[in-house]
């Protein structure tokens, strides 16, 4: 009986940390820090989870408000149908909406086509090898969404997320760097997705001081070595109640907000007239990267 008792725990353990991604074939942490390229321009790519418009307007965010008044800002961004986090990511880091990607929810069970609609870190590997591509997340299946990357970790937390972007800023000399936070939509799980309810806004708040040490070391490293920073700040999805998952048609779920802001890109704020499919050929155009029409891309550049 004893023996019986041991095995089952071991058993739980083993459940437990498959659950949390320990063991799966996809939570393959890479920590290769090449040596610098010559490349000055840079992109930074900020993913906020579950972070709905109005509760992002709603929140006192003076790191993402600095960003917004020197760079695009569109408040009504079409995020596409499948309102989950995988086809959401999938659609920002592949360009493509989810009936070509081919991923309709979160359980990975559809066969993806990202062998025909890549992400954008296989076309700037193509372009650039010598690039160092690098992805942070808390969430491990995030990881699953891209490719050829140099640095790829997932963390236990949102903080743990921050303080690994930082230490990768300061001891390796990334060219694409993508931060993937999740606070905001564990809240909005929570409490629900709602610009009223305290604890979703504090979770987009505190992601925002995580955005303001980052941002001070990236204009650090701007000065210091002239560097030149694309920032991305995006979400998967708003929320409706405290769900996302089916909600197509509800505007507060499906249409989401994009910030762009760097050197050459305008200063203007939009309502609609932008889908999340714009985020790829936008980074391409930084990047000096020409976006063919073979790549079958649904989105253009926003500037």
């Amino acid at each position: 009986m004893k023996k019986l008792t041991v095995f089952i725990f071991i058993l739980f353990l083993f459940s437990c940390k498959k659950e949390d991604g320990a063991g799966d074939p996809y939570n393959q942490e890479i920590r290769n820090c090449k040596p610098a390229s010559q490349n000055k321009k840079k992109v930074l790519f900020i993913g906020i989870d579950g972070c709905r418009t109005d509760a992002l307007l709603n929140s006192n965010t003076p790191a993402i408000d600095s960003l917004i008044a020197t760079g695009i800002f569109v408040s009504m961004v079409d995020r596409g149908p499948n309102t989950v986090s995988v086809p959401g990511w999938s659609t920002l880091l592949h360009g493509v909406f989810p009936a070509k990607h081919g991923l309709l929810d979160n359980s990975f069970d559809q066969q993806d086509h990202f062998a025909q609609y890549p992400d954008m870190f296989y076309y700037i590997r193509q372009q650039h090898p010598e690039y160092n591509l690098c992805v942070l997340t808390n969430w491990y299946n995030f990881q699953r969404l891209t490719s050829e990357e140099d640095f790829s970790i997932a963390l236990e937390s949102d903080k743990e997320l921050k303080d690994s972007t930082l230490w990768l800023l300061e001891n390796c000399d990334p060219d694409v760097l993508v931060v993937h936070f999740d606070d905001p939509d564990h809240a909005g799980h929570t409490v629900g997705f709602d610009p009223l309810q305290p604890e979703y806004i504090n979770a987009i708040e505190q992601t925002d001081v995580y955005i303001s040490e980052i941002m001070t070391t990236i204009r650090q490293r701007e000065t210091a070595l002239d560097e030149k920073w694309m920032v991305v700040v995006c979400t998967d999805h708003g929320g409706s109640g405290t769900g996302h998952g089916g909600q197509d048609g509800v505007p507060q779920t499906r249409f989401v907000f994009l910030v762009l802001n760097g050197e050459g890109i305008p200063n203007h704020n939009q309502q609609g007239n932008a889908a999340n499919t714009d985020v790829f050929p936008s980074i391409m155009k930084y990047l000096d990267i020409p976006v063919q029409e073979s790549w079958g891309l649904d989105g253009k550049s926003l500037y």
